[in-house]
């Protein structure tokens, strides 16, 4: 696919994503017989595509229709179904009624499973986690302070960008957590054409996942791991905030050399190490401060961004990872020293992965202790999900 035609492709691909469930049951209802692969998924971009919102208008029917057509006559696979899919997508188009006998809120896109366990977890508070996944993500910056370390090179920052056009607020917290300079754009940009991205005066980040370096703290001095750290974000903030010995570890080398790139944008210093954060082959022996553990999970608190996560998930898998996330503070505890910090962090509202999982390690280790953090975070109009539990390292040697 030529790089000119991503964006478009995605946005498309995600819009009909997100209201993937409510297209299905339309097309259930108008066609007796389903159709090949092609046809129906060529029909249900197109319903997708025909309800707007306030962040993401509505195509002119007749636009829909024609394009769809006209795509049918492109496509071997497709041409032979033309009459059809311009049959039911006129009766779909032509009676408003119709739409309207499938109010978008009766088809959250995810499956069953995942639905029942988020009510069965949070009661109504899951219909607004399932809401929130149905808008797409802010654009937040995270303004490198280590450039911009002042309120006037800040304020004319911000003029830079109000000069493209769209609006910027700061966000001052997350969940009680103060957070330095994270800027919210109205609308998103390719971060190229955003003044400053290749001299390194932001990155962007979602609000919420700043709250880990926020949380830490300036981590001057101090020796710090950050595990499983592609692409680097929590890495580069906790060095934008403090000059750490920073170790960030990634297991994946392609992965590894986007933490360098990312690094040398910023103009930071780090170790990057390929290396497996269960098999420690790749300590050097000394002990650490601080631990950031961001481990592998279900991202079921970033579906907006990624609205194919549901899709893809099995309800076997939150097991899985759940196994490898205790696997992974089990390898990572002895590589702390004693009066140190690990950060338990997930991209998850899963109790399995979150607060459950802080419980069971608190309950099974018996040289730390809980301190306070934000715990689950949902997500909101601002900002994506996150568990974080924070554990300190008891000096038992007395």
């Amino acid at each position: 696919m030529p790089s000119a035609l991503r964006p478009a492709v995605q946005s498309l691909t995600f819009r009909a994503l997100r209201r993937g469930y409510w297209a299905c049951a339309i097309i259930d209802a108008h066609i007796d017989k389903a159709p090949s692969n092609h046809v129906f998924n060529l029909i249900w971009v197109t319903i997708a595509l025909l309800k707007g919102t306030n962040w993401d208008p509505a195509y002119p029917d007749h636009t829909l229709v024609s394009e769809a057509v006209n795509a049918c006559k492109l496509d071997k696979k497709l041409i032979y179904a033309k009459s059809l899919v311009n049959a039911v997508l006129r009766k779909i188009v032509g009676s408003k009624s119709l739409l309207d006998d499938f109010p978008e809120g009766d088809f959250p896109s995810y499956p069953d499973w995942w639905i029942e366990k988020l009510t069965k977890s949070y009661g109504d508070g899951a219909h607004a986690v399932i809401a929130s996944s149905m808008t797409p993500p802010p654009m937040t910056l995270r303004l490198n302070q280590r450039i911009l370390k002042d309120a006037e090179s800040i304020s004319k920052y911000k003029n830079e960008i109000l000069k493209l056009g769209i609006g910027v607020s700061q966000i001052s917290e997350v969940a009680g957590i103060k957070l330095e300079i994270a800027f919210q754009l109205t609308e998103p940009l390719p971060v190229e054409s955003i003044p400053g991205f290749a001299e390194g005066y932001f990155s962007v980040q979602d609000a919420c996942a700043q709250v880990a370096g926020a949380l830490l703290g300036d981590q001057s001095g101090k020796r710090v791991l950050d595990a499983c750290a592609a692409p680097g974000g929590k890495a580069c903030h906790i060095l934008e905030r403090g000059e750490a010995q920073l170790d960030a570890l990634e297991i994946d080398s392609k992965r590894a050399i986007r933490i360098e790139e990312n690094l040398a944008r910023l103009r930071l210093n780090g170790r990057v190490i390929v290396g497996d954060a269960l098999i420690p082959t790749w300590w050097d022996g000394r002990l650490y401060d601080t631990i950031v553990a961001d481990v592998p999970c279900s991202a079921s608190g970033i579906v907006r961004r990624h609205p194919d996560i549901p899709y893809l998930r099995e309800e076997s898998d939150i097991q899985q990872l759940q196994f490898l996330q205790r696997e992974i503070l089990v390898a990572l505890w002895p590589l702390l020293k004693p009066g140190g910090r690990l950060l338990y962090v997930t991209c998850s509202v899963f109790p399995e992965e979150g607060e459950l999982q802080a419980q069971w390690w608190l309950n099974k280790t018996k040289d730390a202790v809980r301190l306070e953090a934000p715990g689950q975070i949902f997500p909101t109009s601002c900002h994506d999900g996150f568990f974080y539990a924070l554990f300190e390292k008891l000096n038992t040697s007395h």
